[in-house]
Parts: structure tokens; sequence; C-alpha cells
């Protein structure tokens, strides 16, 4: 029987090994959520935006993360009440609320990103190319990706 090991060595395609890197990265990331966090795995990039975009609307925000704004405010209903965020009305839109991370939320965040940080310095620790060189690489792929679809669709 065939190792999924030996198909990633053997395979010519970059989506077999972009898929890869996706599947064991969630599977890592999701272990530490499920055990040490108290978001859902389905929470994780809305609550990292939310890190990094502080006061972000949630219109933005099911945008950024590509999901319905119901589905982002059932979200935030259980970020509220876990105390991770904070809703305030926006002064300039009455409409819609600028959402903060509360202590907790930027604590659980910060934990998060180090588990990732741990994760890139496991799979990078071996390889012959400098992290920063390998990241700028992935960049470049990424963003022509994003280029290519725009262009096509």
């Amino acid at each position: 029987m065939i190792e999924y090991d030996e198909i990633i060595e053997d395979s010519p395609l970059l989506v077999n090994h972009v898929i890869t890197l996706m599947k064991t990265h969630d599977f890592y990331i999701n272990k530490h959520i499920k055990s040490e966090t108290e978001i859902l795995p389905s929470q994780y990039y809305m609550l990292l935006f939310l890190y990094y975009e502080m006061g972000t609307n949630q219109s933005d925000i099911a945008k950024a993360c590509l999901m319905d704004r119901s589905g982002v405010s059932r979200a935030f209903k259980d970020f509220e009440e876990k105390g991770l965020i904070t809703r305030e009305i926006d002064e300039y839109n009455k409409r819609a609320y600028k959402i903060t991370l509360t202590k907790k939320g930027i604590e659980t965040s910060e934990f998060l990103l180090e588990k990732e940080k741990e994760w890139d310095d496991m799979i990078c620790e071996e390889l012959d190319i400098p992290r920063e060189d390998l990241l700028k690489l992935l960049t470049r792929v990424s963003l022509k990706s994003l280029e290519f679809n725009r262009n096509q669709f």
C-alpha cells in the first residue's frame, strides 16, 4: 500500500502540497483551540482578524473571513457571552457595531499566535531556505493566485 508521504514526494502539483500544509496545520491548531480556548475552530479566523483590526465592524469581518453576516453575528454573540469581545454602536453608522477584543480576547489571540509560531518553526526547522525567504516566496505565489482568480472570474 502506498503511503501518503510517497504521494507528496512524487506529486508534481502545487495544490497537493498546499492541501497537505493546510490539513496538517488545521489538525495542529484545532487541537489547541479545542483543548485550551473557549472558541470553536470555525471562529478562529474571526478572532485573529479582530486582533489585527480592532474596532472593525461585523460586515467587514464577514467579508474578510468569507462568511455571511448572520454567521459572524452568531459567533460574536458567543464571543460576547464568553467575555472575549465588546460591541459598541459605531458613532458614524448607528446600524453597525464596532468590535474590540477584551483583555481575555487578546490573551486568547496571543496564545493562538504563539501556537502558530511554534508550528511555523517546527515545519521550517530543517529547510535549506530561511523562513523569511520561504514566506516571501509563498506570498508571491499566493498573490499570483489571487490575481489569477480576480482576472479570470
